[in-house]
């Protein structure tokens, strides 16, 4: 003799949807935009681009003119953190209704130091393009990410965890009930 035994499963999706599921979203895209932003404060701390190239040295005409001349201002003259104003303006956020997340400045006198025509990479002969500052030319710094793909490939590892969290965390709270039929 044999017995067939059907299982019927209903899935309860009350808790993956609507409130909690924009907070799972927006906790995912909080963490995305805090590491983005904990990278682009890296370029300060580390005097390195966004990419880890070391930043090209500041002309001494630009140095001398910046400082008046003084040596010991000179030397350890530190690039972009001189009076600290781009760090930190440099904010992350996430907007609530639209469910996205965002980091950046709103100092537009840094817009060149994004541009694709100039480069202040350090390059294996040390030649790299900048543009006309206020006293001499300025090598670029490449402090942020310049475009979406970019950002994408940067951050490609956290955005895999935070995905592979979102999904855990999804599936965590989606209830079910079986009963035998």
């Amino acid at each position: 003799m044999m017995t067939i035994q059907k299982i019927k499963v209903n899935f309860n999706f009350n808790k993956v949807t609507g409130a909690a599921f924009d907070n799972n979203i927006l906790a995912s895209l909080e963490n995305m935009a805090k590491f983005a932003w904990s990278k682009v404060k890296k370029t300060f701390r580390h005097q390195k681009d966004i990419n880890g190239k070391k930043y090209a040295r500041s002309t001494s005409g630009y140095l001398n003119m910046k400082h008046n001349f003084k040596r010991s201002k000179i030397q350890s003259n530190k690039i972009m953190t001189d009076t600290g104003t781009l760090e930190k303006s440099i904010e992350h956020d996430i907007d609530r209704k639209k469910l996205e997340s965002f980091v950046g400045t709103n100092l537009v006198q840094y817009e060149k130091h994004l541009e694709d025509n100039v480069s202040g990479i350090v390059r294996d002969k040390g030649v790299y393009k900048g543009y006309m500052g206020d006293f001499a030319p300025v090598p670029q710094r490449k402090f942020f990410f310049t475009s979406d793909e970019e950002a994408f490939e940067e951050t490609e590892k956290k955005i895999d965890k935070e995905i592979d969290k979102f999904f855990d965390e999804l599936i965590r709270n989606l209830s079910t009930s079986e009963r035998i039929l």
